[in-house]
């Protein structure tokens, strides 16, 4: 999953969430001339991590990028590829880091502790979430489900206030059965919906998807400042 992971990202078919990641950083480092960490909780194999990494090199000084994941071998894969980044074998449910310590929190589809991102923000950190937008990948449901259901957005963690929401959609067009195939394998609809329509998938020679993302950043909420 992993390897089908990397090289489907290395084609570039998530290169706008990429680049909306990296304008959100930029702006956000522009705003500051304090130091600046960040943590990439459930980084995978590191492509948006090395994505981040690119446009620090200017305030690389005061710049300190880190990346966890609950697999070794992701962790493995990311150090490797990220020198410069402190990569860690950890879960996003019990942060290795210090109270207080963080810029961003950064979570792409990733599961993790909302109370334990909290912990670790500095004060007027963020806490910035990438989750699916309605009709992400909605042609690979269609093949797989009698019933597609959109995707519902997740509310607001307890604790912490919506600063922001951006949303981005595009189209993708898969031009090889290995696109089509390496999407599908790293998504958790290989192991979901019908056998009939993973067969269609996997025997397919190209596809035309739907990708849409939501990144919502919040901040800890007053409230719970003062508690």
């Amino acid at each position: 999953m992993l390897q089908q992971r990397r090289e489907f990202l290395q084609e570039g078919f998530y290169e706008p969430l990429a680049k909306l990641l990296q304008e959100q950083w930029v702006g956000l480092m522009a705003r500051s001339d304090e130091p600046m960490m960040l943590l990439d909780s459930g980084c995978g194999e590191g492509y948006y991590l090395g994505r981040l990494q690119e446009v620090s090199e200017p305030c690389a000084d005061r710049v300190s990028l880190y990346g966890i994941d609950i697999s070794k071998e992701a962790a493995k894969l990311a150090s490797r590829a990220l020198a410069g980044v402190d990569v860690a074998v950890a879960s996003g449910f019990q942060l290795p880091v210090q109270d207080a310590s963080l810029n961003v929190v950064l979570r792409v589809f990733s599961p993790g502790d909302n109370e334990e991102v909290a912990r670790v923000l500095k004060s007027g950190g963020q806490f910035w979430r990438v989750v699916p937008g309605e009709n992400h990948l909605i042609e690979l449901k269609q093949c797989l489900y009698r019933e597609v259901r959109p995707h519902d957005l997740p509310e607001t963690p307890d604790g912490f206030e919506l600063l922001g929401q951006e949303s981005l959609k595009f189209s993708l067009h898969l031009g090889t059965p290995d696109a089509v195939k390496q999407l599908l394998e790293m998504t958790p609809f290989v192991w979901r919906g019908s056998r009939e329509g993973k067969q269609q998938l996997q025997s397919a020679t190209e596809l035309d998807v739907t990708a849409e993302f939501v990144l919502q950043k919040y901040g800890v909420s007053n409230v719970r400042d003062q508690v």
